[in-house]
């Protein structure tokens, strides 16, 4: 309660100086289409585009790989999530992932945190609809001194899946102080909390054969008592001083989840007639907490059009967690095209916990080199230490080393005027996904995976628009569920694709990101030959195809329309191949209307996603089924006091 009353006490104070000083646009400005540089993943605020995300980069996680970064330092797997203090992440592949030090495969997610300037600030988001988000957000800055400078907010939210009858209710309060004592020195720090006193979700629908399982009602098919309680915190230090031609950057960063209380509601075995067992797993508490550091040393020389950094890194990250002691609860056949009963919530005794812990520690020297109109080159060797132990209640504990050399390189050629090519390989060594609620081993995670990328493309300035078109090669041990739902190593997985990006401003007032990934995905191995599972991994579609378009009215500058169609091709939905979902088409339409709230700069925004209300699902890694959101109209109003 303290923590609350203190960041309510901090967001009056804030306000309090915003109303007597000029207005500092802040959120009445964003726009994720008008902000992307290209079309491989813009996040600003509440708003997501392009064709990958924080979650999924060329269809493998940046945070399992360890590629999340902020103010280019090293976060391990951690994502902040809190808006009040993460304003936006964007999401580097090929070429614009030159310039980072150390990637790894998959692509580097780089956050950014909420601007702390040197005027007093307020914005204010209210949110409101049939579905979707609803609720406020309230975000400032207060200068401090002529060097400390203070961000933060606080917002209340209710997520709804109308008519699925899902929700989740969530408070988020954060702070996030910069200290800049001189020029070319900033020291960032944040703390944020998130509290779900409940998150309630329709349950994962599993099939059994090779038929799609029928369209759900439009009612609420969980229990009204499994409903989860997590609390999220999050804490970070980092920053950078240059002295000379040297720079010393670093971070620290602690990320907690706990969930006191956690659900998974199952339809597993579903027939195309409907029938399915409905099965809902019960947790004990399960709290992950998770730490990661860097402390990174560069050095600059420049001779004349030649520009060289070297880079000597030490970085490690820990995660802590435990799973098992579940309850696995059935309470029968069902129907899913009915609304199952309320069933009474069962009294559970708990099993005894299997602890997980992973160390990891990295040292690394890299170089980077730019030849002005000539090119640049970049290459990197580390070295990694990794252990995860696994502590059973009545067995010896289990643990796996790895202590790799891996290495990088890329090279990127001037061509022409505008015209760059590129090319590039990196190895990796990173955790792998969690096995399944349906596995009999479930929320088991398995070894470190060595991993390899290979990609090679061009990019071209043509006016005012920026293409890029992108070869890669993505290789990775391939963990999923065998036929005996055993969640373990089933063969090697590569995704070699194509991808393409355009985006710029080819009118006035009128902002275009459109991009495609044509993927193969294959796995290869001895259950692949022997017939046991099937040649493409589960959930990777080779096709996706996004456009997103933001116009100004030129007679009213006031008033933009935008447009997003994200096309999402067909994929397997079980290990051996014999279900494949259709692909989808979503149509999302919207408007933004910019004015003066009594003098002070407003925007209203609409939005109807899914416009045409297609049917369509979502399939995970591990083969469960979620229905895609119906048609949701939304209407947010945004004001900078």
């Amino acid at each position: 309660m303290s923590r609350l009353l203190t960041a309510r006490m901090a967001a009056l104070s804030i306000a309090a100086c915003a109303i007597a000083a000029p207005a500092v646009a802040q959120r009445t400005g964003e726009n994720a289409v008008t902000a992307a540089d290209d079309a491989f993943g813009t996040s600003v605020g509440n708003e997501t585009i392009g064709l990958y995300s924080t979650d999924e980069v060329r269809g493998f996680s940046p945070a399992a790989a360890g590629n999340i970064r902020i103010d280019g330092l090293y976060l391990g797997g951690i994502v902040i999530g809190n808006q009040r203090i993460q304003s936006g992440s964007t999401v580097r592949v090929g070429l614009s992932a030159q310039g980072y030090p150390f990637p790894a495969p998959t692509g580097i997610v780089e956050l950014s945190l909420r601007p702390a300037g040197t005027e007093p600030a307020l914005s204010g988001v209210l949110y409101g609809g049939i579905a979707g988000q609803n609720g406020f957000d309230l975000d400032g800055q207060l200068p401090i001194s002529n060097t400390l400078s203070l961000a933060g907010g606080i917002a209340f939210n209710r997520y709804i899946d109308f008519p699925g009858g899902d929700y989740g209710d969530y408070l988020d309060i954060g702070i996030a102080p910069a200290w800049r004592p001189r020029e070319g020195t900033e020291v960032r720090a944040y703390y944020g909390v998130q509290f779900g006193p409940t998150d309630r979700s329709t349950p994962f629908t599993f099939v059994a054969g090779s038929e799609l399982p029928p369209e759900l009602p439009n009612h609420f098919q969980g229990q009204k008592w499994a409903g989860w309680k997590n609390r999220f915190d999050t804490t970070g230090l980092f920053g950078h001083t240059t002295f000379g031609n040297w720079r010393l950057s670093g971070g620290l960063f602690h990320h907690v989840i706990d969930s006191k209380r956690s659900y998974n509601t199952l339809f597993v075995n579903a027939q195309s007639n409907g029938s399915a067992h409905y099965i809902v797993n019960i947790h004990p508490r399960r709290t992950t907490t998770s730490n990661a550091g860097e402390i990174r040393l560069s050095r600059q020389l420049d001779e004349g059009p030649r520009h060289h950094v070297v880079h000597f890194s030490l970085k490690g990250r820990s995660r802590t967690g435990d799973f098992g002691g579940e309850q696995v609860v059935d309470f029968g056949t069902v129907n899913l095209s009915e609304v199952p009963p309320a069933f009474p919530e069962p009294d559970v005794e708990f099993g005894d916990e299997t602890k997980d812990e992973v160390r990891q520690y990295t040292a690394g020297l890299a170089y980077h080199g730019r030849w002005q109109s000539v090119g640049e080159i970049s290459v990197g060797i580390q070295k990694t230490r990794y252990r995860k132990t696994v502590e059973p209640p009545q067995d010896p504990a289990i643990i796996t080393r790895a202590d790799p050399w891996l290495w990088n390189g890329t090279l990127a050629v001037n061509l022409a005027k505008g015209l760059v090519a590129y090319a590039g390989y990196t190895q990796g060594l990173e955790d792998s996904g969690v096995a399944p609620e349906i596995a009999v081993n479930r929320s088991e995670a398995p070894p470190a995976l060595r991993t390899s990328q290979r990609d090679i493309g061009l990019r071209y300035a043509i006016g005012p628009m920026r293409l890029v078109v992108d070869g890669f090669d993505v290789r990775k041990p391939y963990f999923n569920l065998g036929p005996d739902l055993n969640y373990a190593q089933l063969g090697t997985v590569r995704h070699r694709g194509l991808e393409i990006s355009l985006a710029g401003e080819p009118i006035k007032g009128l902002n275009v990101v459109a991009g495609a990934v044509m993927m193969k995905p294959r796995v290869s191995g001895p259950g692949v030959d022997l017939g046991l599972i099937g040649k493409k991994p589960v959930g990777q579609a080779e096709r996706s195809v996004s456009l997103y378009l933001d116009y100004r009215l030129p007679w009213t500058p006031r008033l933009s329309l935008n447009l997003g169609v994200q096309h999402l091709g067909k994929r397997p939905a079980n290990v051996d191949n014999s279900l494949i979902v259709p692909g989808r088409t979503l149509v999302n339409l919207g408007t933004r209307y910019r004015f003066q709230l009594a003098d002070f700069p407003a925007t209203l925004r609409l939005q109807l996603t899914n416009l045409f209300n297609d049917y369509a699902w979502n399939v995970t890694g591990g083969g469960g089924f979620r229905r895609v959101p119906p048609r949701r109209a939304n209407a947010s109003l945004s004001v900078d006091f």
